[in-house]
């Protein structure tokens, strides 16, 4: 366990880094901009092979940092949180960024209502190549309460928006560092299944998605498996749901199952991928295409092949015609 810093300060901001040596000064920057000064940077180097250890030593000091082996964003991050003291945490990843007001107005609204645990918001997505950012609004979700059967079935939550109480994760745990990605779902639904959460609806930070980073490099099957252990873990760790957050936890983990199962149907792997869609179906009866596919994989593989290849076909004939109609609607 890394030594804690003595430091009183409110907020304790996350900063987990791996090869960010081009984005980091901005999220780092993007902090100091803060209306609400308040705050620590504690940041953890996981290993980095660039720059990002100097960009690090260039703000030392206003931001706490150690190195460690590469062990991933979760344990980077456990080891943040461990080396503070503050009874608020904030999570930035180092090639995202904040809006100025973001701490003032999730910190104020910790300290007004006790009982959230958790305070998030809306968040713009920026892309390569996307001139303008997008902005992902959920919709049919209240602004504030126990949110798990929302969670559970559309994560609405951006790690960047983030603001936790020390209390909450003393009650539920940390990260998962057994899982290289969906961690973070895992640990707002742990949350969720304990305690009122938030979300402001207004964007007060900026995800940026490249080509490197972790979540788009994981490979397909490996991304699916975490996915569906994320949710098990919650499934284990969550006994005091009610029916309808154990409910939609069913459904959402049937889904997940489905989607791993109907993966490795498509790589050939049909003794596996029977286990994945039984799983699925025996989950939620009602999900026929997890049936239909279980059935799929006991035929030769040949005609698996041409099953694939002709939903890949009729799906992008779907989406040409819906370009074209598009397209013939902008010009009459």
């Amino acid at each position: 366990m890394p030594q804690k810093i003595p430091n009183r300060h409110e907020v304790a901001v996350v900063v987990p880094c791996y090869n960010v040596e081009g984005y980091l000064q901005r999220a780092l920057d993007s902090a100091f901009a803060q209306t609400f000064k308040d705050f620590h940077i504690y940041a953890v180097n996981d290993s980095s092979t660039d720059r990002t250890l100097e960009v690090l030593e260039a703000n030392r000091r206003q931001c706490s940092f150690i190195s460690q082996r590469h062990a991933g964003p979760a344990a980077a991050r456990n080891c943040a949180i461990e080396m503070s003291q503050s009874d608020f945490i904030a999570f930035l990843d180092a090639d995202d960024e904040w809006l100025p007001i973001k701490l003032e107005r999730q910190v104020a609204l910790l300290k007004k209502d006790p009982t959230l645990g958790m305070v998030c918001s809306l968040c713009s997505v920026s892309e390569p190549g996307r001139e303008v950012a997008a902005t992902f609004v959920p919709e049919g979700i209240p602004c504030s309460g126990k949110l798990f059967r929302y969670l559970a079935r559309n994560c609405f939550v951006f790690t960047p928006t983030v603001v936790v109480r020390r209390s909450c994760l003393a009650d539920i745990g940390l990260f998962n560092e057994s899982l290289a990605v969906s961690e973070d779902f895992n640990l707002w639904l742990r949350i969720a299944a304990r305690w009122r959460i938030a979300c402001l609806p207004e964007v007060l930070a900026v995800t940026h998605k490249r080509s490197e980073s972790l979540s788009v490099a994981i490979l397909p099957e490996e991304r699916l498996r975490n996915g569906v252990a994320a949710l098990e873990d919650v499934r284990a760790n969550s006994p005091g749901l009610s029916r309808l957050e154990a409910r939609a936890l069913r459904a959402a983990l049937s889904e997940r199952v489905y989607f791993y199962g109907s993966h490795l149907l498509s790589t050939g792997a049909n003794a596996r991928s029977r286990r994945e869609l039984a799983s699925a179906f025996k989950l939620q009866p009602t999900r026929w295409r997890a049936l239909a596919k279980l059935v799929l994989s006991f035929l030769p593989g040949n005609v698996v092949n041409s099953f694939f290849h002709l939903k890949a076909r009729l799906l992008n004939r779907s989406f040409s015609r819906a370009l074209s109609s598009s397209r013939n609607a902008s010009y009459s």
